[in-house]
């Protein structure tokens, strides 16, 4: 067949029209990373991590996104979307106690385990989607005004607590020392919602006092662990050392309302009273794998008679030390059962002075004991009435009196 002119050059023009936009494309497929990303996103985000999804789809995300920021009637700040997407993508995974810690959470925290800050002196939690109260802290205006571990926060200054993060309930309770909060609090056993006027304060708190009390003619020293923070180990040693000078025949350890604090505190703290090479406790990873902590020095204390006070506060690092005093038979263990925190939290940083509080494994008794949502029980369990409050009497510490007499007595 014969082709006439007007078709090779109609050919023609296609010919270079397709040159045209393949060198068009190129140039776009070169630059797109650097200029397209700044107007489009791209729907599917490259994860280069082992073990990972190698791609995830975002378009719904950007989606959302671009549906917010064009729609919404009022200021909608692109930083505050993105920790709030980061917390909705941790929440996600179901763990109370893995959260994201935006900077401001991040140095909250900090503070908490330094031992100053301005609040009420609660540690919380989010349990079930409600605020609970895990312990208030020894001497805190929370503790003064009343507030018990277990109560749930129902409201904070009139505003419901039923929509609230953890981190925005922290946020409305704490505040400058002086000012007041509002708090109504559900409570077991009770109907009506409890009231609470408590004024903030500076809290300072030690987390170790010591203190020396003639129980039958014998010399008991009473030792209260309020968290496992910083300066725990330090004074529990300073306090240890006392011991010997004030030449104490019992010990009492008391870890009511400690919510908890650092592994490696707890870890320590039982090397004080545990014979060397005994198992403190046991942490099992995501994979399964076990790793036992055993104590690594001979102690300071480890025949003098002891036992150890407890109640629904006492949680997470206080609950490592229970444990591992009762399965080694070191102590008696008086009071409540404790609150059923098993497993263990990594502090990450991330960037801009965020964090990322992530369980990362489980930790069981030195018997295989797993007491997540379970607890400890005592020996000899003594529950606290709400008259014995009122009152002053402490009817768990007079009876740990009594027991520690006894049990010096078999020596």
């Amino acid at each position: 067949m014969k082709l006439n002119k007007k078709y090779w050059r109609t050919l023609g023009v296609i010919i270079l029209s397709l040159t045209a936009l393949f060198l068009v494309f190129i140039s776009g497929y070169g630059f797109g990373i650097k200029i397209g990303a700044s107007t489009t996103p791209p729907n599917f985000i490259e994860n280069s991590s082992e073990n990972k999804p190698s791609t995830i789809d975002f378009a719904i995300f950007w989606q959302a996104w671009n549906k917010v920021t064009e729609l919404y009637i009022g200021e909608a700040k692109p930083q505050d979307m993105i920790y709030g997407a980061i917390s909705g993508m941790v929440a996600a995974v179901g763990d109370p106690y893995t959260v994201f810690l935006k900077p401001p959470d991040n140095e909250k925290l900090s503070q908490d385990l330094s031992g100053q800050f301005e609040g009420i002196g609660a540690e919380l939690v989010m349990q079930n989607q409600q605020i609970v109260v895990i312990s208030p802290i020894a001497g805190s205006p929370a503790e003064k005004a009343g507030l018990r571990a277990k109560d749930i926060i129902a409201e904070i200054n009139g505003e419901s607590t039923g929509e609230m993060s953890l981190n925005q309930a922290v946020d409305k309770i704490r505040g400058a020392a002086g000012t007041q909060v509002k708090l109504k609090v559900i409570r077991t056993n009770i109907s009506d919602l409890l009231e609470f006027n408590i004024t903030r304060e500076k809290i300072t708190v030690a987390s170790v006092t010591y203190s020396v009390v003639d129980q039958g003619g014998k010399k008991i020293a009473i030792l209260k662990l309020s968290q496992f923070g910083d300066d725990t180990l330090d004074l529990a040693k300073k306090y240890v050392v006392q011991m010997k000078s004030d030449q104490i025949s019992g010990i009492i350890l008391d870890l009511r309302n400690n919510p908890g604090g650092y592994l490696d505190s707890s870890i320590s703290v039982s090397n004080l009273f545990l014979a060397k090479n005994k198992t403190v406790v046991i942490e099992v990873d995501k994979k399964g794998e076990r790793r036992e902590f055993k104590t690594t020095d001979n102690p300071a204390v480890e025949s003098t008679p002891m036992v150890i006070l407890v109640n629904g506060g006492s949680a997470s690092a206080a609950e490592i030390v229970t444990g591992a005093m009762k399965d080694n038979n070191r102590a008696k263990i008086i009071g409540e059962k404790t609150f059923g925190k098993g497993s263990v939290q990594a502090i990450e940083p991330l960037f801009g002075k965020s964090a990322l509080k992530v369980t990362i494994a489980k930790w069981l008794t030195p018997s295989g004991t797993e007491i997540n949502g379970k607890g400890i029980v005592p020996d000899i369990e003594i529950k606290e009435t709400a008259q014995e409050e009122k009152s002053g009497v402490d009817s768990q510490l007079e009876k740990a009196k009594t027991e520690i007499l006894g049990l010096i007595k078999k020596l």
